[in-house]
């Protein structure tokens, strides 16, 4: 017969590798919900949809004053550069990593120099240097 004691310990062993277990799992799946939602198919697929939506809105409410060609055609050029704006500027973050990292490249490209590496944070940086010591 195993004591009371160690039986107990074995039981908290048990739940404790559990836990772990599924905070490990919960993180996975955080992660790849957040991967899966910030792909580019769904930001797409999203944006098709807002301009479903938006358009089956305005068949309904067809009726109301309509639009010259002028504004239609201002409308449409507005909601295009909108998407495209949109588009660029996740492109950047995603090659760069921020605005200004791009245009610390830029700079460097004019000036013919190599491009500085970019420091995610000075906190990462003293990190790093601790480590070395």
């Amino acid at each position: 017969m195993i004591p009371p004691d160690q039986e107990i310990y074995d039981v908290e062993q048990r739940i404790a590798e559990r836990r772990h277990r599924v905070e490990a799992v919960a993180r996975q799946s955080a992660q790849a919900a957040l991967k899966t939602l910030t792909s580019p198919w769904v930001l797409g697929g999203a944006a098709v949809l807002g301009f479903l939506a938006a358009s089956g809105i305005q068949r309904r409410h067809a009726h109301r004053a309509s639009m010259s060609p002028q504004e239609k055609k201002a409308a449409k050029v507005g909601g295009i550069a909108s998407v495209a704006m949109a588009a660029a500027t996740w492109l950047i973050k995603a090659q760069f990593g921020s605005p200004a990292a791009l245009a610390q490249f830029l700079v460097s490209k004019v000036k013919k120099q190599s491009p500085q590496p970019v420091r995610t944070s000075p906190r990462g940086d003293r990190a790093v240097a601790a480590t070395r010591r």
